[in-house]
């Protein structure tokens, strides 16, 4: 069908005021709203992971997907929030005689701005913040150099999926890549692989290269990520030991697994119990060493984690909680692990993922780093002049004057990013979005929005030990965060957020009345 053939897709009278409606159009899907007294068209899948737009939320005329929370502007597909990186395609509307007509168009692709700048804008990182970054300044109308460094030897790719559908097979590393060479190559932003940064000169805003070479730009941005952890513990750094931060880490971890073989995971974080989920459907053996007794309880409360750890033993992962290795045994060779409690755990492979550390060193001496951390404030702008930081390495100040948080996570990295680059532009920010994450384990996807590193009170919708639910955390009467776990509850969890990012007051006793509903929270369709 051509593109610019107008075609017959609704009746008028079908689409009510807010409803988001999926409809194919010819060999295409369109997503069709009534908004703002107007008819609008879109497409109907998230240009990330393809979440179905027509089971997200509609606020004001921001279009939300229900699968990782990207969030579009109806009236012109316009990116707004990550983890999608394109825009939607718009589609023109007409309306006769009482049918919806559409005539298809294309998603807009960002462009090289027209003009010249003779300056240099430096990305030191090719994770989530450097990447976004670097998109941004284009988005933004930066024509002048940008180079983007990163000690790994290919460009940007999708890290989330090391430990979900690349390490289960379900994705192939066709599929990894952020964008194609021929999307940096269009844009000229230079990617510099295989550049190691040993040091900075926040003075003279001066980078030195492990092979001795220097680069200056006028703008850096430092986004390095983070380092996996090394437990202390005899034996760890056997061949047959391996992390997983990297591709390389994930390749060479892949080929080490045999078939039918057994891999121990040292550790019950979010990247050990996702490669648990992985290697478990790779008809592997696994089995989870960790101190806690009930994982992820930090994060999200016990009854949460008895959840995941049920789902996790339905699918046949073997938990060893409350314990921790003492070595790990093998002749030249991993063998088997040495649990406190006196248990020889026999591996094939052992996989650590006991967490993290932002990576740093390179900043010794440059007074920006604090307690292994780089202090940023609300422009993600570091104590130096023409020096910002975001993602893993960034500890943020809240614009409020809350306690600074540091987060370690995709989305939260993404967003940084971007409004790092409008900073490092000089423009005024933008509002900040609740932080959100997602893990995903044994075909269930447990999402979170907020931050509640503690609370005094866990208020539920739903059962949390079985079917979909609602978490609330609270300070006090203060909502901080909530988690939700199945897709009935997507929705409720986007306006939840919503409420969380405005300042709206959901109390206790209304977050577990089942009479109300979280819709009451959003600003309505066309109204901002």
């Amino acid at each position: 069908m051509e593109s610019g053939d107008w075609r017959q897709a609704a009746e008028e009278a079908d689409l009510e005021e807010g409803r988001l409606v999926e409809v194919a159009v010819g060999d295409r899907q369109v997503l069709l709203v009534r908004a703002g007294g107007r008819i609008h068209a879109c497409a109907a899948e998230c240009p990330h992971y393809k979440g179905h737009l027509a089971r997200g939320s509609l606020s004001g005329y921001t279009l939300t997907c229900p699968s990782h929370n990207a969030r579009f502007d109806l009236r012109d597909g316009r990116l707004l929030s990550p983890p999608a990186l394109g825009d939607l395609a718009v589609h023109e509307v007409k309306v006769e005689r009482g049918k919806v007509w559409v005539r298809l168009g294309e998603a807009p692709r960002i462009e090289m701005p027209a003009g010249t700048d003779d300056r240099t804008l430096l990305i030191v990182g090719g994770g989530a913040a450097g990447a976004a970054a670097a998109e941004t300044l284009r988005r933004e109308g930066y024509g002048g150099r940008i180079v983007l460094l990163t000690q790994e030897p290919v460009g940007p790719y999708d890290r989330p999926s090391l430990s979900k559908d690349y390490l289960s097979g379900e994705a192939p590393a066709k599929w990894l890549p952020l964008r194609g060479e021929k999307f940096y190559d269009r844009l000229k932003i230079e990617l510099a692989t295989g550049s190691r940064v040993t040091s900075l000169d926040p003075r003279s805003r001066t980078l030195t290269l492990a092979d001795g070479s220097t680069m200056r730009g006028e703008r850096i941005l430092l986004a390095t990520g983070s380092v996996a952890l090394r437990p202390p513990v005899p034996g760890i750094d056997l061949p047959g030991c391996y992390t997983l931060r990297s591709l390389a880490d994930a390749d060479a971890l892949l080929a080490a697994l045999p078939a039918g073989g057994t891999v121990a995971v040292l550790g019950a974080s979010f990247l050990g119990l996702e490669a648990a989920s992985s290697l478990r459907k790779r008809g592997l053996e696994v089995r989870v060493v960790a101190p806690e007794e009930v994982p992820l309880e930090k994060v999200f409360g016990p009854q949460i984690g008895r959840r995941m750890k049920a789902e996790a033993e339905k699918e046949g992962v073997r938990f060893h909680l409350g314990t921790t290795a003492v070595s790990v045994q093998g002749n030249g060779r991993a063998r088997y692990l040495v649990l406190s409690d006196g248990t020889h755990l026999e591996a094939d492979a052992v996989l650590i993922g006991v967490g993290v550390r932002p990576a740093v060193e390179y900043l010794a001496g440059s007074g920006l780093a604090e307690a292994g951390a780089v202090p940023v404030n609300a422009r993600q702008a570091t104590a130096a002049e023409g020096i910002f930081a975001a993602g893993d390495i960034a500890l943020f100040k809240e614009a409020s004057g809350g306690p600074p948080r540091r987060t370690e996570h995709w989305i939260e990295a993404e967003r940084q990013g971007r409004h790092a680059a409008r900073a490092m532009l000089g423009k005024s920010p933008l509002p900040r979005e609740a932080p959100f994450f997602w893990t995903r384990q044994h075909g269930k996807s447990l999402k979170y929005v907020g931050y509640a590193p503690v609370w005094d009170r866990l208020v539920f919708r739903g059962n949390p030990l079985e079917g979909s639910f609602l978490a609330g955390y609270y300070v006090g009467n203060v909502l901080r965060a909530v988690a939700s776990l199945g897709k009935d509850r997507d929705r409720d969890l986007i306006h939840l957020g919503e409420a969380l990012e405005a300042g709206r007051p959901v109390s206790p006793e209304r977050f577990s009345d089942p009479d109300f509903d979280p819709l009451e929270l959003s600003t309505g369709p066309g109204r901002a």
